[in-house]
């Protein structure tokens, strides 16, 4: 399933809680709530999951 326009997609940059900035590498839906879980390929080498409001796209990138 796709996320709705205006939603993060793929290859997205965003900023994650504490400041660190990375882009999307997946995207998955939630059934049971309706929210998207997305994990980040952060700057700093690592990966981390998040939920679609804990997200913000970095303008620009």
């Amino acid at each position: 399933m796709q996320p709705p326009a205006g939603r993060l997609t793929i290859g997205d940059r965003v900023e994650a809680p504490g400041g660190r900035v990375g882009r999307v590498v997946r995207g998955e839906l939630i059934a049971s709530n309706g929210a998207w879980r997305y994990t980040v390929a952060l700057d700093d080498g690592t990966t981390a999951d998040y939920l679609d409001f804990e997200l913000r796209r970095v303008p620009g990138a």
